[in-house]
C-alpha cells in the first residue's frame, strides 16, 4: 500500500464517527473485562484463603479430641500422653472447656480486612483441665484428699466412700464443667500438654466401683 492510501485510510478513520465509536467500545470493553478478572481476583483468593483456613482449624481441633477419646478408652490408670502443638499452628488460640475444643484464628484480606475464624469440636468424654480447685492430677488427688475424702485420695489404694463421698465428687466436677464453659483453659501452644487417664475408686460394703476421668495440664 502506498503512502498516500495509508495517509488517506487514516483521514477517512478521522472523520468516521462510527469508527470512532467502535475504536473506544472495544477498548472499554476491554478495559472492563480486565477489571472484571482482576476483581474476580481479588475475591476469589479470600475465598479459598478463609476454606483453607477454616479446614486447619477442624483439623487441629478434631485432632486434640481424637487424642483425648483415645486416652478415655484406655483402661490402665495414670497412663498419660504427651501432645505437642505443631509449630505453624501455634499463632492460633485454642480453648478447652470439659466439652469443646474451641480453635481461634486471625484471618487478614484486602477486601474483607481483619476476621476472627472460630471452629468448636464437641468432646463426646468429658475433659477437665487447670481450674479453680487444682491444675494437675497430683494436686487433684491432694485436693479430694483434704476437701472430700478425710485423708483418702480415691486412687486404688485410697477408694473413697460410695455413699457419701461419691455425690461431693460428682458436685465438684460438676461446678468445675460450669466454670469452665463460662472461662475455658487456654494452654500455651509453646508446651506440650499432657492428656492423662484418671480413675477415681469408691467402694462400699460389698463392692468397690470405678469412674474414669480424663485431665489435661500443662
Amino acid at each position: 500500500m502506498s503512502r498516500s492510501n495509508k495517509t488517506g485510510g487514516f483521514a477517512f478513520f478521522i472523520r468516521n464517527d462510527r469508527a470512532w465509536a467502535d475504536f473506544f467500545i472495544t477498548r472499554i470493553g476491554l478495559i472492563l473485562f480486565a477489571a472484571i478478572l482482576l476483581l474476580a481476583a481479588f475475591k476469589i483468593y479470600p475465598m479459598f484463603q478463609e476454606r483453607e483456613s477454616r479446614l486447619n482449624l477442624d483439623t487441629v481441633a478434631s485432632d486434640i479430641t481424637s487424642k483425648i477419646e483415645a486416652i478415655d478408652s484406655i483402661t490402665i490408670p495414670g497412663y498419660k500422653y504427651n501432645y505437642i502443638f505443631e509449630e505453624n499452628n501455634r499463632d492460633m488460640r485454642i480453648e478447652i472447656s470439659t466439652e469443646y475444643i474451641t480453635v481461634h484464628s486471625n484471618l487478614s484480606s484486602p477486601i474483607w480486612g481483619d476476621r476472627e475464624l472460630i471452629h468448636a469440636e464437641p468432646v463426646i468424654t468429658h475433659v477437665y483441665p487447670p481450674n479453680s480447685n487444682w491444675s494437675n492430677t497430683s494436686v487433684f488427688r491432694k485436693y479430694v484428699s483434704d476437701t472430700i475424702g478425710g485423708g483418702k485420695n480415691g486412687d486404688a489404694s485410697s477408694p473413697l466412700d460410695l455413699e457419701v463421698e461419691k455425690q461431693k465428687v460428682d458436685a465438684v466436677f460438676e461446678s468445675i464443667r460450669k466454670k469452665l464453659a463460662i472461662s475455658p483453659f487456654i494452654p500455651d501452644l509453646n508446651k506440650p500438654l499432657f492428656i492423662e487417664k484418671v480413675i477415681i475408686y469408691y467402694k462400699n460394703q460389698t463392692e468397690i466401683q470405678k469412674r474414669d476421668y480424663v485431665f489435661v495440664y500443662q
